[in-house]
């Protein structure tokens, strides 16, 4: 199965949920994989797709909505261009990433409007705090200018 991009027109995701339907509907515990693998090739959840998956495992509409909200990984729209997760757990904020996170949100307002910001609550990074992952890079002990020179990097490919 093809990745589709972000951008990839919408008559596709029917198409794209076919197969992933196709490898999951039999399968017990089915409702994370299915979403996962939407979420990968699509980069969100479309809402125009929840209740084809709740019709095609038997659920309700809202019960797949419920499980799509209750996690902070899936989401129903589409980031910006550059996504950036910045982690919340208690070990980054001990070693000062609110005061990034501050600067960061400033400097994307002015420089980088089409970047989403979205909390997380650990990467994995602990040890070498703070942590951020830029379009699901993974950085350590971040700064400000770390974090600016990344950014840069990822909007000159996309350019």
């Amino acid at each position: 199965m093809q990745p589709a991009t972000l951008h990839e027109p919408r008559h596709t995701h029917g198409q794209l949920l076919n197969q992933i339907l196709e490898e999951h509907q039999h399968k017990e515990g089915n409702l994370l994989p299915i979403l996962h693998a939407v979420q990968d090739h699509i980069g969100y959840i479309p809402e125009n797709l929840i209740a084809p998956i709740a019709q095609a495992i038997n659920r309700s509409s809202a019960e797949i909505f419920g499980v799509i909200s209750f996690y902070k990984h899936f989401r129903t729209q589409a980031c910006g261009d550059i996504h950036i997760e910045f982690c919340q757990a208690e070990a980054c904020q001990a070693r000062g990433s609110k005061e990034v996170e501050q600067a960061v949100k400033e400097m994307l307002h002015t420089e980088w409007p089409n970047a989403t910001l979205e909390p997380v609550y650990c990467l994995g990074l602990c040890a070498q705090g703070p942590a951020v992952a830029v379009n699901q890079q993974p950085l350590a002990r971040i700064t400000l200018e770390k974090i600016k020179a990344k950014i840069q990097g990822v909007a000159a490919c996309k350019g």
